[in-house]
């Protein structure tokens, strides 16, 4: 009997130590199995740092890295970081999920990806932060693309080349288009010129649009005369640029010689110049040193300017009814251009045979056309003496 009632008194302590076996959760907040969220804890969402929304990162630079600012929590339980990865920015085709990932010490969480993602895509990123137990709401998603980024070559220079004396201090330079592959955007080049090999004695830096090849430009400024200069280019898009060309050198010419003008007497009362003929023969005669080759642009138009002055006096004293063209109606006033108002009519006048070509010598002719220009007086009217 006795050794019976040992068993009896045993059995119900066997039964309790098999039902200790079941898995109950802890009311301790630092328990791995603490009983569900934990009442009163919040944790903050992490704040995306990069890649930044619309960002764009170029193929080879993969694999992308993902990096959130760290969340903050009042609760008692560490925290770890949740990444996702998307092709949509519902995350409906989640790429990549990543869990447990530990937090920086920096302040900062990074992610490397695995792999290298597809390019000429867009992707959408986003991240939480957890602690088994409660966690944050998600960070806000963020847009990203992949793209494949062209390779552009450097033009090939054309003129002015290998030490050549240019024939204007205001040369043209030119050079063959860049072959590019990829999705490469709008072209546009940038030209150097400098007194020195090393380009540290600048003259000039221009950048112009892609033309039909050769692309090319005159320099609107005039170069030292007698001066070995440099130059090179580059072409870019909006987001890779060539190397540079091998660099070009050439020689400036001599400032043309201006002519002294051989002074011609002032026409006597009654013998100014009274068609539009004669008013081009009196300038044309006694303003030679204006009509010269050669120079800057800024300075043909300054020449071109004077001529026309001097034809507008030259006829009001001669008893025409000159007067100055407003260009499409004005504030701006022609250069090349006059009104000629007879019987009621302003007749405009083209003075200047293609003007701004400063390689060749001014043209000044009386090129009379159709009715309808804008006549402005001029003023202070000529005392023709």
């Amino acid at each position: 009997m006795k050794r019976h009632r040992t068993l009896l008194l045993l059995a119900p302590v066997v039964l309790v130590t098999v039902c200790g076996c079941d898995a109950i959760k802890s009311s301790n907040p630092t328990s791995p199995d603490v009983a569900g969220p934990i009442a009163g804890v919040s944790i903050t969402a992490p704040t995306p740092v990069t890649p930044g929304q619309g960002s764009t990162i170029r193929s080879e630079e993969q694999p992308v890295t993902l990096t959130v600012q760290n969340s903050t929590t009042n609760g008692q339980r560490p925290i770890t970081y949740v990444f996702e990865l998307a092709s949509d920015s519902g995350f409906s085709n989640r790429i990549l999920v990543r869990e447990g990932i530990q937090p920086g010490g920096d302040g900062k969480t990074a992610l490397r990806l695995p792999d290298a993602l597809a390019a000429d895509r867009t992707y959408f990123w986003r991240a939480k932060a957890e602690d088994g137990a409660n966690a944050s709401p998600y960070s806000a998603a963020v847009s990203f693309a992949v793209v494949n980024i062209a390779v552009i070559q450097p033009p090939v220079p054309v003129a002015p080349i290998g030490g050549a004396t240019t024939s204007s201090q205001s040369p043209q330079f030119s050079v063959q288009n860049s072959s590019r592959t990829g999705p490469a955007g709008a072209i546009s080049y940038t030209f150097e010129i400098s007194e020195n090999e090393s380009f540290t004695a600048m003259v000039a830096v221009v950048t112009i649009a892609e033309g039909t090849s050769p692309t090319k430009f005159t320099i609107a400024q005039q170069l030292k005369e007698r001066t070995r200069h440099y130059w090179r280019a580059r072409a870019f898009d909006s987001n890779v640029m060539s190397d540079w060309t091998v660099t070009q050198s050439f020689v400036t010419p001599a400032a043309p010689t201006v002519p002294t003008p051989t002074p011609t007497p002032t026409p006597t009362p009654g013998s100014w110049p009274r068609t539009g003929e004669e008013v081009v023969n009196y300038v044309t005669t006694r303003y030679p040193d204006k009509l010269v080759a050669g120079v800057s642009l800024s300075q043909r138009q300054a020449n071109m300017a004077f001529i026309r002055d001097r034809m507008i006096e030259a006829g009001i004293c001669g008893g025409m009814d000159l007067g100055l063209n407003l260009k499409r109606g004005g504030p701006e006033i022609s250069i090349d251009f006059l009104v000629h108002r007879s019987n009621g009519q302003d007749i405009g006048v083209d003075i200047g045979y293609d003007y701004d070509n400063t390689s060749t010598t001014l043209r000044v002719y009386w090129g009379a056309g159709a009715p309808g220009p804008y006549y402005q007086r001029y003023t202070p009217r000529p005392t023709c003496q």
